[in-house]
């Protein structure tokens, strides 16, 4: 069975320098990082209040169809869960 990979070929690597391909670094404008850490700050209140509306979830379950019927008509329950 031939292998995936052909020794055969081989490519030639150009050595670069790493200055070369650097750009040049823009200036921010005044008051970019301000407005970055207010929305990050921002972004972490929301997940918060998030978590703690989920956590609200957890402490209230769903009630299943089955115990709404068993609450609700207790009889019919019973002749359902016997096969009656």
């Amino acid at each position: 069975m031939p292998g995936i990979m052909h020794d055969s070929v081989v490519v030639a690597y150009e050595e670069c320098t790493l200055s070369e391909e650097q750009h040049q670094a823009r200036a921010t404008h005044p008051g970019f990082w301000r407005t970055v850490v207010a929305y990050v700050r921002r972004q972490r209140v929301r997940r918060l209040q998030s978590m703690s509306s989920l956590s609200h979830v957890s402490r209230h379950p769903m009630e299943m169809p089955m115990e709404r019927l068993a609450r609700e008509n207790l009889t019919l329950y019973l002749r359902v869960l016997t096969g009656v």
